[in-house]
């Protein structure tokens, strides 16, 4: 087959640099994400982005432009080293490691050249830095994401989907993925040398390519540099140019560094050695001249050396000295009298230490639920045929939230045994027998209930729990309520809790000396020392509590809103359905992911502020989420704080839950209006027809083709590149010329016998 004789055409060298891409595409994508998992990252997003940190917002500070950078510290070291390593030695990340531009190239290596774009004619530079400018100022101000037409993230979710992983699967098929899968193709695939993504729309590459540019004035950078005068004008570098960066001019070649990705190819086909990569000869000229008479090199001064002064010993027997000068004087006694003060109050101490070891332990129950509910094997079968247990383990109950609480601060109605049913139901309102320290009030969550309450998840339960109602109330109520979000969990939660020991290590050892007993050691030293340790929830234990109700597109599917003024209820949008999934695909949800946590969770954009749980309807002035309200929203301390200058609307009014992010054939958004209205899905009607011509002729051409002698052109623009790249007219054009006689007609056909 004609892709198997193009893969054994390529230089021996190139199959070296193809050899190392194929190693960083396994190191780099799935199924074995080596590199990115070493830094809890799922792809190349988050902490390794080197996109998006340089971005410019209309009134950005520097502490905006710190946030960024925090938020890809890792993609800043490493775009610093690339960029370090261009300097000396030219864009050897473009060319040798880079997976996202090395995949495409290899596999248009393997694809006919005639059904392919020629792409490196056009001006390169003007099309690269006119985009690089839209990109950094335009596209932000727009509102439009970097990350929507970013093949660092479509690339790897390529690999993904391949893999068998499903988000891969639901980027790949979303409107926004195809998009990007169709420049993938006609930039990439289908493209000459499979490099006009990174010629064209790559900022990495155009920052890369600035400073490769800047780098070649220097004679000691590596470069690809020509020898005029062994330049024999055959165009063999310029032709196998994998970015256009060779160029001939009056018949020798001319590399133009903006473009130039360091390959060597062009040094592996060049036989008469006027091309390759090395750094400048040195210019051994005279520099400084005067009547004609040249300078000699300046003597090499040297400084004087000067010893350093050796410092004098002094006596060690001052301090025994100086000592016995003092014993027998009346300092001395002063100096005795007080070290056994000193010995007596010491002694005192630690009489008073030992009293309080010996102390008795405070007692955990005082309304000695636990006589009956610490036995093993309470269970029984209750009416709805579940089976259920009365047992509690104290040490679990004692490090818990609750564990501190007395079991009638929240069972008030139980008096007797045994217990009714309506007895044992709890109010979430209702003020606990517990004092706050720091305001020494009764701790109540009414002020949260109440917040709640006016919130659209009003209607959920807040009192009436028991035991026996947790599957009717997770069933039959729409709205979640607080024993759904909320749980007796234990006070160091089990993520932190490695943390915790880490940093509190000494705690049985030291603390244990004088407080002693499980409520201690379980609930008040955690209260205590939990603070030192971070929240008890982070953004993904927040968005995994709203994930509960929202990731289920069947239960979502179901909600109704009530119009308030009309009493009327509706279905809900398709977007609200898939909002959980659209959310997951943006930067947010992707840094959150890589745990990184100056991404925005659901309840920093939904509930910024007061107890987080007054989510209220988007169209709600009062929402946080209401258009009016979104600047105050995205600005808040540590996020977007240019959000409030005018010019950053768009940005402010960027849609988190575009349909386009999740896939377009979703049983969950059957509304084909919704999806034509989409810009995106519009795009798909020009990238389908024209990827679908050039991979039937590839592969018609590449199965069914014989092999002409000779080099063969594309048929998008191969003519162009001959004109202006080879500085030679296309062959068909002299093809056609011949064909004619001075005065435009054909020439007679000769007969055979003639000469």
């Amino acid at each position: 087959m004609r892709a198997i004789d193009n893969i054994k055409a390529i230089p021996g060298h190139q199959k070296f640099r193809y050899a190392i891409i194929i190693l960083s595409c396994s190191l780099f994508f799935a199924p074995f994400l080596f590199l990115p998992s070493l830094v809890d990252n799922p792809d190349l997003c988050g902490k390794l982005c080197m996109r998006r940190f340089y971005l410019i917002f209309p009134g950005m500070d520097p502490q905006d432009v710190a946030n960024n950078i925090q938020v890809a510290s890792i993609g800043v070291y490493v775009f610093t080293t690339i960029m370090m390593t261009t300097f000396f030695y030219g864009r050897m990340w473009c060319s040798y490691v880079c997976p996202v531009g090395g995949f495409p190239e290899m596999v248009s290596r393997s694809i006919d050249d005639r059904w392919k774009i020629e792409y490196r004619a056009l001006p390169q530079v003007p099309i690269r830095y006119g985009y690089f400018a839209v990109y950094l100022v335009l596209m932000p101000l727009l509102g439009i994401s970097a990350c929507t037409l970013c093949n660092f993230i479509t690339v790897p979710r390529l690999f993904e989907a391949i893999s068998g992983g499903l988000k891969g699967f639901a980027y790949v098929f979303s409107g926004i993925g195809l998009v990007n899968i169709g420049l993938l193709l006609l930039l990439g695939f289908f493209s000459s040398k499979g490099r006009a993504y990174c010629q064209f729309l790559c900022p990495i590459g155009a920052v890369d390519g600035l400073v490769n540019r800047l780098g070649a004035v220097f004679r000691f950078t590596r470069r690809v540099r020509v020898e005029r005068s062994r330049c024999t004008g055959c165009n063999i570098c310029a032709r196998q140019c994998m970015t256009g960066a060779i160029q001939m001019k009056d018949g020798i070649a001319v590399v133009d560094q903006l473009s130039c990705m360091s390959c060597h190819e062009c040094v592996d086909v060049c036989d008469w050695g006027a091309i390759d990569w090395r750094s400048a000869p040195l210019d051994e000229t005279p520099k400084r001249k005067k009547k004609g008479v040249d300078f000699h090199p300046q003597p090499n001064w040297t400084a004087i050396h000067i010893e350093p002064l050796k410092k004098e010993k002094k006596d060690k027997r001052w301090r025994y000295l100086r000592l016995k000068k003092l014993k027998g004087s009346r300092r001395w006694r002063s100096v005795r009298r007080l070290g056994v003060l000193v010995i007596f109050v010491l002694s005192m101490t630690a009489i008073g230490v030992s009293q309080v070891v010996s102390a008795a332990e405070r007692h955990p129950d005082p309304d000695g639920c636990f006589s009956c509910h610490a036995l093993e094997g309470l269970d029984y079968i209750d009416k709805e045929g579940v089976l259920r247990s009365a047992s509690i383990r104290k040490e679990h109950y004692y490090s818990s939230l609750h564990g501190s609480v007395p079991c009638k601060d929240c069972h008030r109605k139980i008096q007797d045994f045994p217990h009714r049913v309506e007895n044992g139901e709890v109010d979430c309102s209702e003020s606990c027998h517990v004092e706050e320290p720091s305001k020494g009030k009764p701790y109540t969550h009414k002020k949260v209930v109440e917040e709640f309450a006016e919130s659209v998840h009003g209607d959920g339960w807040t009192k009436g729990f028991t035991g026996g109602n947790r599957l009717g109330e997770g069933r039959e109520e729409q709205n979640p309520s607080c024993r759904q979000c909320h749980s007796n969990e234990p006070y160091i939660s089990e993520k932190s809790m490695p943390k915790f020991k880490d940093a509190f290590d000494h705690l049985d050892t030291e603390c244990g000396k004088c407080h002693q007993g499980e409520v201690w050691l379980g609930q008040f030293s955690g209260h205590l020392l939990r603070r030192f340790v971070g929240s008890r929830w982070d953004k993904n234990d927040h968005n995994k509590s709203c994930n509960q109700c929202h990731a289920d597109r069947v239960r979502m599917a179901k909600v109704e809103i009530e119009n308030e003024d009309t009493g009327e209820k509706k279905k809900v949008e398709s977007r609200f359905v898939v909002a959980s999934d659209s959310y997951a695909m943006t930067l947010h949800g992707r840094l959150l992911e890589a745990n990184v946590m100056q991404g925005a969770s659901c309840i920093d954009c939904h509930a910024p502020s007061g107890y987080r749980h007054g989510v209220l309807d988007d169209d709600d002035r009062q929402s946080a989420t209401h258009r009016e309200n979104l600047v105050e929203t995205c600005a808040q301390s540590e996020c977007h704080g240019f959000a409030k200058n005018p010019l950053n609307k768009g940005f402010v009014e960027t849609d988190l839950h575009d349909l386009d992010m999740v896939p377009v054939v979703d049983d969950s958004v059957p509304s084909v209006t919704e999806r034509i209205d989409s810009n995106w899905v519009k795009g798909l009607f020009i990238f389908v027809p024209v990827v679908l011509v050039f991979a039937i002729g590839a592969f018609w051409r590449s199965v069914f083709g014989k092999r002409k002698k000779g080099v063969t052109f594309s048929i998008v623009g191969g003519d162009a590149f001959q004109e202006k790249m080879l500085e030679r007219k296309a062959k068909r054009k002299v093809k056609k010329r011949n064909s004619k006689n001075t005065y435009g007609k054909k020439s007679p056909k000769r007969e055979k016998g003639n000469e």
